[in-house]
């Protein structure tokens, strides 16, 4: 009885030291599950650790990125995009390589084959390659079929012929690698007619009008007809092109507009044109005598255009229609008096009437 007393404290703090490791081992393994799932949740795992030399600390230098050549190119990351690089494929299949052009040229109709003519290469509009091609003309005069041309720079052509009469068709040519030496068909055809009606502010037929014809764009004198007593005007041979009708002369129009017009062979009919109202110039010219005079030449232009130029006939008189109203100023000159007899006068024109200018002319 009494050994069983003695051993009772004993066993008691036994059982509370068991209880407080028990609850250690507790709180550790709880803080060992914490710690690995955070772990996880950063993206690492808790592998053991293996013995590795100490990692070295890089210096300031060393942070900074060596330069990439010029031919490396950079690889693209996410979100970014691959740095353009410009092709070049054609100043390496074109540059500095030679080829030639052979071909034959006819002509479209019973029209017989000009005795001259002109072969003309510009780089073309359309094809790959033309800044790499050249301009060449050359002229035949021994009404030659068969061409060649030789030391051609590889590139894009745009190829046709030129003779007076006819329109030169233009063909697209590429002188490439693999297709040095091409051979072409050109064809002439023959050129065309336009044609049209100028009418009065009555829609009666205008004839004596002045049409002139602009080709475009760079606004040359294309030609000047004059209508005939249907009012019709007509121009003749025209090659295919833009162009612009102008009523009256081109320094002095009847009428400011402009007209644009496309000309394909071999014709086509431009609609009427209907004038606005206009005015009549009689100019009669006599001697010192009183005399009619025949022959004396009458020149002079208004201030809202039209052009007068012509002679008196036998009783001298000079009737010029379709003048536009306005001042005239106008010299008068016989061919068999001498200069300082010529004369200087102005008139004013009135749309819708007819003015008349009495001249005395001569010693």
């Amino acid at each position: 009885m009494s050994n069983a007393k003695l051993r009772a404290p004993g066993s008691a703090r036994s059982g509370r030291v068991l209880i407080i490791l028990i609850a250690l081992l507790f709180v550790a393994g709880i803080a060992f599950l914490w710690l690995g799932a955070g772990e996880r949740a950063a993206g690492r795992t808790l592998a053991p650790r293996t013995e590795e030399a100490p990692a070295q600390s890089a210096g300031p230098s060393e942070l900074v990125a060596a330069p990439r050549a010029p031919s490396e190119a950079a690889e693209p990351t996410d979100g970014e995009l691959a740095p353009f690089v410009p092709a070049r494929a054609s100043e390496t299949r074109f540059a500095g390589k030679l080829g030639s052009l052979r071909g034959h040229i006819e002509v479209s109709g019973e029209n017989p084959f000009p005795q001259t003519w002109r072969l003309v290469l510009r780089p073309s509009n359309t094809l790959p390659a033309r800044e790499h091609a050249v301009s060449r003309s050359i002229e035949f005069s021994d009404a030659r079929t068969e061409f060649e041309v030789a030391e051609l720079p590889l590139g894009g052509y745009d190829v046709h012929g030129e003779a007076p009469g006819f329109n030169g068709q233009v063909l697209p040519v590429l002188l490439e690698p693999g297709n040095e030496h091409p051979f072409v068909n050109l064809r002439f055809v023959p050129c065309g007619t336009l044609e049209g009606r100028i009418l009065d502010a009555d829609s009666l037929p205008a004839e004596g009008v002045k049409v002139t014809l602009l080709a475009v764009p760079e606004e040359s004198l294309a030609g000047t007809v004059t209508t005939d007593a249907s009012g019709v005007y007509r121009f003749e041979q025209l090659a295919d092109g833009e162009y612009e009708i102008l009523v009256g002369e081109a320094t002095a129009p009847l009428m400011p507009e402009r007209r644009p017009v496309r000309f394909m062979a071999p014709r086509l009919t431009f609609p009427d044109i209907d004038l606005p109202q206009l005015g009549q110039l009689l100019v009669r010219v006599v001697d010192s005598l009183a005399r009619p005079l025949e022959g004396v030449e009458v020149r002079g232009s208004g201030t809202h255009g039209g052009v007068i130029d012509g002679r008196t006939d036998y009783d001298g008189r000079l009737v010029v229609k379709h003048l536009p109203a306005g001042q005239f100023r106008l010299r008068l000159q016989h061919p068999s008096f001498a200069k300082e007899y010529a004369k200087r006068i102005a008139v004013e024109v009135e749309a819708g009437k007819v003015t008349e200018a009495p001249v005395r002319l001569g010693p």
